[in-house]
């Protein structure tokens, strides 16, 4: 009973405070992420289910995806991590929500990889073969972003969808201050590019 007396004003009292929350919190909290229409929200929830396996690097390995250089940073306080990509999807044009053409993990001490992000990713040269200026490609509402500062590769529109580990930065950002490359291990330092 008296336990009862004590859960009961916990469980109000949360109900009042969540009650209190802004309508931008997304599924990530607050983070620079704007609010997301529901369904889109839907559909990121649909992309974690389907693509749950791929927390384990030997089954992403098995559906095609491979090392990309290293482990990307930028400068000593934001973290990328180390892509896998896979060759066939992003050789197209396709952009499909469960088809990421990158899984990002980060690198741990101890050798472990931990599945913290997607990237969506299209050749600029095969999204706009004739240099039409064709607009950006979009995904999730979001347009991707031109990147023309990757070591050995040509120009590539690119979207991160931090899916798997809290980004305070957003849910789309490129980097994340919550993920690093271990010292010691070798990493290609964004800042400088």
């Amino acid at each position: 009973m008296k336990l009862r007396k004590m859960i009961l004003p916990a469980i109000v009292g949360l109900s009042l405070l969540l009650g209190q929350l802004p309508a931008s919190v997304s599924a990530q909290g607050p983070t620079a992420t704007p609010e997301l229409p529901d369904k889109t929200m839907r559909l990121i929830d649909d992309v974690r289910g389907a693509t749950a396996q791929f927390r384990d690097l030997d089954t992403a390995k098995k559906a095609g995806y491979d090392k990309f250089l290293t482990c990307f940073r930028y400068g000593d306080k934001r973290g990328m991590g180390q892509h896998y990509v896979n060759g066939t999807l992003a050789g197209d044009d396709v952009l499909d929500p469960m088809k990421p053409e990158a899984l990002v993990y980060e690198p741990r001490a101890d050798g472990t990889m931990i599945l913290v992000a997607f990237e969506y990713l299209v050749f600029a040269d095969k999204w706009d073969p004739k240099k039409t200026g064709r607009a950006a490609p979009t995904l999730y509402g979001q347009p991707l972003m031109l990147m023309t500062n990757i070591p050995d590769t040509p120009l590539v529109w690119g979207l991160h969808l931090w899916l798997w580990s809290y980004n305070p930065e957003g849910l789309f950002a490129n980097f994340n201050p919550l993920v690093s490359c271990p010292s010691g291990m070798p990493s290609i330092d964004m800042s400088g590019m």
